[in-house]
């Protein structure tokens, strides 16, 4: 597969041209080795060097693998990194600590992933760079094992990463857990009409025609929307497709991601939730760089990619870009305009102090706090106005039906 890129040489020269690699986490490592600072790698197509799409590798896939996806969970990885740190400072090589955790691995994807490493580090490769080869591993993780190689301290590291993958998907999980609730409420009360339309409404509607009374405006209105449902039932059911589809598409392609990511920092409620989530993300990632040793520029570069959002990535790019003039971390922070004041003043009294790393995390577990107190809170006003909502459906329900019951009721008395 070929990618075009466009980056810093080590002498300040910006260039562009190709590099062809299996996926882009080698090419950017490739790229890297050669001490280059990417800018930007973009994929120019599905082919190989020789310009023939690429069956060979495809048809080499193991079954499981393309069943699978190729993914590991992040539970199974930071479970594989507490284990090899605990290992490797218990003395154990690594070849061998890899090759128990394998046979005991019960993700195949992971399973595999291990089979390779473990014959790369064979070979002599170092562990950061079998990691680097395998897509399990992201960037942020293979940064942070490759500066504890350096330093002498690889079991930390390898301890470092399980924390940050557990906060993580801790911090997914909060996300999860607060869209479940009002999912659940809104997919039940749609459920609930779609039967009383399909087929309670005709049912009554028979029953109250042989009784030969006078239907009350809300039962006659129900009746009305039960035969327009029946017969045009695929224009709800298209729109909500459209939408949920449209949203999808705009929000990963390319061109409209960017107006989209600006879009959701203005919706209320959601625009704290994802501002929160970022930012404990991100400057998490920072300080675990940091405090491993990985240069500010390239701690700047894994944090931004762990932003989520464009519009934040974007505002990493002009952090790093003002620590490249010469800015301080704080000022450039403050300048950038997307970024907290809690977040600039921080990184502020981190460099003043030399202890950026430790604010940095305090940062992340602040908004840690601060996100699950959001989360608690909208969950709690989210309960009453989904019984509500659920409420007024089912009363509208029962009255329609009730109503005129009760009339026949008088006017046989």
């Amino acid at each position: 597969m070929n990618f075009k890129y466009r980056a810093k040489t080590p002498t300040g020269e910006m260039v562009e041209g190709f590099a062809e690699a299996d996926d882009k986490r080698e090419a950017l490592n490739s790229l890297r080795e050669r001490g280059m600072v990417v800018v930007s790698l973009d994929a120019q197509s599905m082919t190989g060097g020789n310009g023939k799409f690429a069956w060979k590798k495809l048809l080499n896939m193991d079954l499981g693998a393309i069943l699978g996806g190729g993914k590991v969970p992040g539970k199974n990885l930071m479970v594989f990194f507490r284990q090899l740190a605990t290992m490797e400072t218990a003395g154990l090589g690594l070849s061998t600590a890899i090759n128990v955790i394998g046979d005991q691995e019960k993700n195949y994807a992971l399973k595999k992933t291990l089979d390779n490493i473990k014959a790369r580090i064979d070979r002599g490769t170092p562990l950061s760079q079998a990691m680097a080869a395998q897509r399990a591993f992201s960037p942020l993780v293979v940064s942070l094992v490759e500066a504890g190689e350096e330093g002498g301290m690889l079991g930390s590291a390898l301890e470092q990463c399980a924390t940050l993958l557990e906060k993580q998907e801790s911090l997914k999980s909060k996300i999860r857990g607060a869209m479940f609730y009002p999912a659940f409420v809104m997919t039940f009360a749609i459920a609930v009409l779609i039967v009383f339309f399909v087929y309670l409404v005709p049912k009554f509607k028979e029953v109250f025609a042989t009784l030969n009374i006078e239907l009350p405006a809300v039962t006659q209105t129900m009746f009305a929307l039960g035969d327009w449902f029946q017969e045009y039932w695929y224009l709800p059911v298209g729109a909500i497709f459209i939408l949920v589809f449209s949203w999808r598409i705009l929000s990963t392609n390319k061109l409209t991601m960017g107006i989209m990511d600006r879009i959701k920092l203005k919706l209320p409620v959601i625009k704290t939730l994802i501002m929160k989530s970022s930012m404990a993300r991100s400057t998490r990632t920072f300080a675990a760089l940091t405090s491993a040793g990985v240069p500010v520029m390239r701690g700047l570069e894994m944090a931004e990619g762990t932003a989520g959002n464009l519009a934040i990535k974007k505002g990493f790019a002009d952090l790093r870009n003002g620590v490249e003039r010469g800015v301080s971390l704080g000022d450039s922070a403050k300048q950038a305009g997307i970024f907290p004041v809690l977040v600039s003043q921080m990184m502020r009294i981190g460099e003043e102090t030399g202890h950026l790393d430790s604010m940095l995390e305090r940062v992340a577990g602040w908004y840690d706090q601060e996100l699950d107190d959001q989360i608690k809170s909208t969950v709690s006003l989210l309960e009453p106005a989904m019984i509500i909502f659920v409420g007024g459906i089912i009363a509208i329900i029962a009255i329609s039906i009730f109503a005129p019951i009760t009339s026949s009721i008088m006017q046989m008395a």
